[in-house]
Formats: C-alpha cells, structure tokens, sequence
C-alpha cells in the first residue's frame, strides 16, 4: 500500500500515523494547517517588502543613503524566501 504524503511527514518525525489515534491524528494535522498559514502569511510580507525595497532602490529621486537601505532590505526579503524555499523542498518536496 502506497503511503500519502502526509504519512510520509508523520513517518519523518519517528511517528507512523498506525501509532497516533484519531484525535492525535487530527491534532497533528490542525497543528501543521496553522503552521503553513503562517508561513504563507510570513511569505506575503517577505514579497511585499521585496517589491516596496525595489520600488525604493529604483527611485532615483531618493537619497543614495535609501536606496542602498532599500537594496539591504530586499535582499534580506529575498534570503529569507529562499530559506523557506528551501525548507518546502526538504519537508514537502516542493521545489520551484
């Protein structure tokens, strides 16, 4: 029998879902729903600060001193999409 991939998730964390009840089953199952809304809410203030710094570093009418803040802070945005990124891969497999 072919497992699921959240049978995989829960077989990572030295658990197997034969070994949860329901209830646990579910609790584990809410738990990494809110996690990703986090995650997903994380990533659109990552994004949404990435297009407002470059919106910064490209507006030549702003001091140089800005738009260099601007460049740091997208590309603090960025790196830290890229961990996120990079932790998808790893627990979902999800790559882009």
């Amino acid at each position: 029998m072919m497992k699921t991939k959240k049978e995989n998730n829960l077989k990572e964390s030295n658990l197997t879902s034969d070994q949860l009840s329901p209830f646990e089953k579910a609790e584990h199952w809410a738990n990494t729903f809110a996690a990703n809304l986090i995650t997903l809410n994380l990533v659109q203030e990552l994004v949404e600060t990435s297009e407002e710094a470059r919106a910064g570093y490209l507006d030549r009418s702003l001091p140089k001193d800005v738009r260099i803040e601007a460049l740091k802070s997208g590309k603090e945005a960025n790196d830290q999409l890229k961990v996120i990124a990079t932790i998808n891969e790893i627990v979902y497999g999800i790559s882009a």
